[in-house]
């Protein structure tokens, strides 16, 4: 009663976490102290009946036992580690319930004479015994979060102790060499004695933490001294079954405890792979962000520097660093900053190709081993990088923006040691943040000089239509046979305030490369409708005529943005003129003619660019429904070309009822020429360069152009 007290005044102290574990042990020992009172009882009136009140109390104690036990909270385990471990206790419990069985249980319940009820209580306390032993055995196995080493050792000491007594109990009574008041009786006050002792220890952990002490490294034995009592159990059971003879169940039992057995140590191997796996990972991977660490870097880098040197290929060193990661820490925190760094390195590994790797170096600078890599395919990387970095990072309510400075390093041509490559590409980011950040460098000057410009132009070239950079001039469309101004072509132009003037040869190839034609397209498009519109009030009809890159004109909703834009700026549809290469509208002849005719539909005229350069036949030019022909300038300004080849396109264009423009007349002997021709149209130098709009219309009231044509 003493040992129930302590055990259920400690299961009320709020600051014990396992209260409910220690209150099914507190009713454990009431029932078993209930039935040793009854059994007392029996003995003072010279009584020994079985089974008895007794019999209740003890029995109900061994599943309260193991209930208390089941309640303890354990740590989380993997699914092999959790089938290792039940199959461990389903071992331990067949082994000694097999044992116990041959030793204790089986002569004494051979005597089938005993009364049904008799009976069925000598077979629940075996059964009752398999449980609270299974439970004991899980106790030791695994333990529990809420108990200190030493107060689980007290508590399996007691319930080992019940268990003892109560088998040691049971054979002598079977054998009829049970006397009361031996030895024998002391277990089981020593048994509630360890269990009360367990629970005081843990209501004074609970009132008075201990400091946690680490394991020392000679401790680690006692973790695996659990698992080595199963395989000694195991060892003693075979050892016990050598040379007797067996019936079915024991042999039914022995293949049973061997299957279990043998899949346990192969849930071991697996589970040991398992380990090993992730082991290798942690000691590979930076566990912040899931890319590689700087442990290996070298060694990788100099394997890949080494096969380079073999094969003549060269390998890419990029050393990356955030430059604005000290702010966003002070400022928002460090759970912020790390965040960042986690989508800066996603972002990173999805713009790499498939044979990079990314290595985390340290904080937030980031490595990159690009194999195969030469510097114009280094370049495209590096920008490719820093652009990633450069878009926005949503974190949480947060929007940061951040910038990166990026230095590269060739191998083995910089260096032929990884340490060294490593230390130029450093060296490249620093000058690389020295020249203003956010952009890269290569450790070599020389490559610098030549690749630095179109990085630099890439650099400008993204944010410059939002900065206000871009400009559309107007070149005039002349008819050749009257010298009238019969329309404009809007050209666009770009004046970077870093890079100055830029070609439309340079940055429209860079825009369609990195992507960004699309909206600069639908920004000219857009630009020249308002401004013929604008027109219209002082020169009423003049028209415009815009180029539409292949990526623009590829788009589904390209025909419903002309609208929308016509819409808005309310300009005529006969006034605007689209310019389509021969190349964007044969790559898909069909979606292209359906788009054609749309745009058709909606009263817009088409004309079929650079004609000439492409593959185009006859019967692929009478399929399209375009307006215009234009003869692309190649052909116009090369002296050596056949005035019949000319002749031909600008008989087929009028064959076809088409419009036929010549591009780029530069001289009046050109002029005379396609008027021989019987050209429509002539655009060129030789009439006038592209102008801003304002000049446009000025140009239209001058007279006395070249070869007395008038601009009128």
């Amino acid at each position: 009663m003493l040992a129930t007290r302590v055990v259920w005044t400690v299961a009320r102290l709020p600051q014990v976490t396992a209260a409910r574990a220690w209150r099914w042990l507190g009713h454990g020992l009431l029932a078993w102290a209930l039935g040793g009172l009854m059994y007392s009882g029996y003995e003072l009136l010279g009584l020994s009946p079985f089974p008895s009140l007794a019999d209740l109390g003890y029995l109900a104690a061994l599943p309260c036992f193991a209930a208390g036990l089941m309640a303890l909270r354990r740590e989380r385990r993997g699914t092999l580690q959790t089938l290792s471990f039940l199959i461990d206790v389903s071992l331990a419990t067949l082994i000694l319930g097999a044992l116990g069985w041959q030793i204790f249980f089986r002569a004494t319940l051979a005597d089938t004479a005993q009364p049904i009820l008799a009976l069925w209580i000598s077979l629940a306390y075996p059964v009752l015994y398999l449980l609270l032993c299974a439970a004991t055995v899980t106790l030791a196995l695994w333990r529990p979060l809420d108990l200190q080493r030493r107060v689980v050792s007290l508590l399996a000491a007691g319930l080992l102790c019940f268990l003892g007594t109560d088998v040691l109990y049971f054979q002598a009574v079977a054998r009829g060499t049970y006397v009361g008041g031996t030895w024998l009786d002391l277990g089981w006050p020593l048994a509630a004695l360890l269990i009360a002792w367990a629970a005081y220890r843990s209501g004074e952990a609970a009132t008075r933490p201990q400091p946690s002490w680490p394991q020392l490294p000679g401790e680690w034995w006692k973790r695996l001294l659990p698992h080595y009592a199963v395989l000694a159990a195991f060892l003693v059971y075979l050892g016990l079954q050598l040379g007797i003879p067996l019936d079915r169940p024991q042999q039914v039992l022995l293949w049973l405890i061997m299957g279990l057995f043998a899949l346990r140590q192969l849930l071991v191997l697996t589970d040991n792979q398992r380990l090993q796996r992730q082991l290798t990972h942690r000691a590979e991977h930076d566990p912040l962000t899931g890319v590689r660490n700087r442990s290996d870097l070298e060694d990788n880098l100099q394997q890949q520097i080494d096969q380079a040197r073999r094969w003549n290929s060269v390998v890419a060193v990029m050393f990356m660093d955030l430059d604005r990661m000290k702010e966003i820490n002070d400022t928002f925190g460090h759970v912020v900053g790390d965040l960042l760094l986690q989508k800066l390195a996603t972002r990173l590994s999805d713009a790499l190709p498939a044979d990079a790797v990314l290595f985390r170096f340290g904080g937030d600078e980031f490595v990159v081993v690009l194999p195969g890599h030469d510097a114009p395919a280094a370049a495209r990387v590096a920008q490719t990088l820093l652009d990633a970095a450069g878009k926005a990072f949503q974190i949480g309510p947060e929007t940061l923006h951040v910038s990166a400075s990026l230095g590269v390093a060739l191998a083995p041509g910089d260096a032929t040691h990884a340490t060294a490559a490593i230390e130029h590409a450093d060296g490249a980011m620093y000058h690389a943040k020295q020249a203003g950040r956010g952009t890269w460098r290569f450790a070599n000057e020389r490559l610098n000089g030549l690749h630095m410009p179109q990085a630099q132009l890439e650099v400008q070239l993204r944010g410059a239509l939002e900065r206000g950079e871009f400009a559309m001039h107007f070149q005039p469309l002349i008819e050749l046979s009257s010298g009238r101004v019969r329309s404009f072509e809007a050209l666009m132009r770009w004046t970077s305030p870093v890079l100055g003037p830029v070609s439309p040869a340079d940055f429209i190839a860079v825009a369609e490369t990195r992507e960004m034609m699309g909206g600069l397209g639908q920004w000219a498009l857009r630009e020249s409708i308002r401004q013929m519109c604008a027109w219209q009030a002082a020169l009423p009809g003049v028209s415009v005529a815009v180029n539409v890159s292949a990526t623009q004109f590829a788009h589904e909703h390209f025909v419903a943005e002309t609208r929308a834009a016509l819409a808005e700026y309310g300009g005529a549809p006969g006034l605007l003129t689209l310019e389509v290469t021969e190349s964007a509208v044969l790559v898909d002849a069909a979606q292209a003619r359906q788009k054609l005719l749309d745009l058709r539909a909606l009263g817009v005229r088409v004309a079929l660019d650079d004609f000439g350069t492409g593959y185009s036949s006859l019967g692929q030019l009478r399929s399209l429904p375009v307006d215009v022909l234009k003869i692309d300038r190649v052909f116009i300004q090369d002296s050596h070309t056949d005035a019949a080849f000319i002749q031909a396109m600008i008989s087929m264009g009028h064959s076809l009822g088409l419009e036929v423009v010549a591009e780029g007349i530069e001289d009046a002997a050109t002029v005379a020429r396609l008027q021989a021709l019987h050209c429509d149209l002539g655009q060129g130098f030789y009439f006038a360069r592209p102008q801003s709009a304002g000049q446009a219309v000025a140009a239209m009231t001058l007279n006395g152009p070249p070869s007395s044509l008038q601009l009128s």
